[in-house]
């Protein structure tokens, strides 16, 4: 007689992480969800008024160590919608060799009618770290929506950390998803590259070539749920001044307190291929926090659609 031999499952890789979303009863609920370390996900208990389901993207000790590696595929169904933020920023950990990368990838599929929200917190890479991550969107050509904030910042600050890191790539890529019944395949929307490392004519040190940003980060809208947004950050752009005296920094009123404060350095706004590129610079975490907050809560998109605790890392 002939031996049958039986598949054991494979073991999940560290830093792998699945999750997908559906809609139910007029809100969305999670149908899948799994993570292994360092990468962790949580999902706090909905609110009968929520929209979206609500989840945070963290990991073990705040931060990824030399060599971690963060591959995380989400699946948003048609017609959920899906808000994830983190609890704090990526902090990226010293490397003994500047060849030892941390990696994070996220690969999310957002199908008709469905939306995602991505508002983390900024990644804080440490001196003599380096970091790369690819993040890919593939969503319906026109009935998909996407809101997702990339940011970085220069270091700890409160340790004289300026840029001082080994190396720091990041890429965001939104694609078409193909449609069988019409015989269309894949297609590129939109790729946005950020890339700082030795190649550069620095050799080391990028705080020269910031002309004094201690955060850099790139806001992508597209769809029709954030149509409004988009049309609210061009519009807002291009009422700005084209000059400024002295190289001084915009203002704004706080929302809050009334009064004005500082707004982001430097800022633009533009529309490639049915999406809104918003790219912004600003001398500390707290003024661009500050001022992505006010600018979303005078749209009012994303509280009304995801609930005010989408907004956390903007408080």
């Amino acid at each position: 007689m002939g031996t049958v031999t039986m598949a054991l499952p494979q073991k999940p890789q560290p830093g792998t992480g699945q999750l997908e979303v559906h809609a139910f009863c007029g809100s969305s609920s999670i149908s899948a969800l799994s993570c292994t370390y360092p990468l962790k996900l949580v999902s706090p208990p909905s609110r009968p008024t929520d929209h979206a389901v609500l989840v945070f993207m963290m990991s073990y000790g705040g931060g990824l160590v030399a060599g971690d590696c963060v591959d995380l595929n989400i699946r948003v169904r048609p017609k959920s919608r899906l808000a994830l933020l983190t609890q704090g920023s990526t902090k990226v950990y010293k490397t003994p060799s500047k060849s030892i990368r941390s990696h994070q990838n996220l690969t999310v599929k957002v199908e008709e009618g469905a939306a995602l929200l991505l508002l983390p917190d900024p990644i804080q890479p440490f001196k003599d770290s380096s970091y790369e991550q690819c993040q890919i969107f593939h969503v319906h050509h026109s009935l998909s929506s996407i809101l997702v904030l990339d940011w970085v910042s220069e270091g700890r600050t409160a340790r004289g950390e300026a840029w001082e890191f080994f190396g720091w790539k990041g890429r965001n890529e939104i694609w078409s998803l193909p449609d069988p019944d019409k015989g269309t395949k894949k297609k590129l929307l939109v790729r946005d590259s950020m890339v700082l490392d030795e190649t550069s004519s620095t050799k080391r040190s990028y705080s020269d070539e910031m002309d004094d940003l201690g955060v850099f980060g790139t806001l992508i809208i597209r769809g029709p749920l954030f149509r409004a947004l988009g049309d609210f950050f061009l519009a807002e752009f291009s009422r700005l001044p084209r000059i400024r005296a002295n190289g001084k920094p915009h203002e704004q009123i706080d929302l809050r307190s009334g009064e004005f404060v500082e707004s982001v350095k430097t800022w633009s706004a533009t529309s490639v291929r049915g999406s809104v590129i918003v790219k912004f610079g600003s001398r500390d975490v707290d003024v661009a926090r500050r001022w992505l907050r006010d600018m979303l809560l005078r749209d009012g998109t994303v509280g009304r659609e995801f609930g005010e605790r989408s907004l956390l890392c903007l408080q």
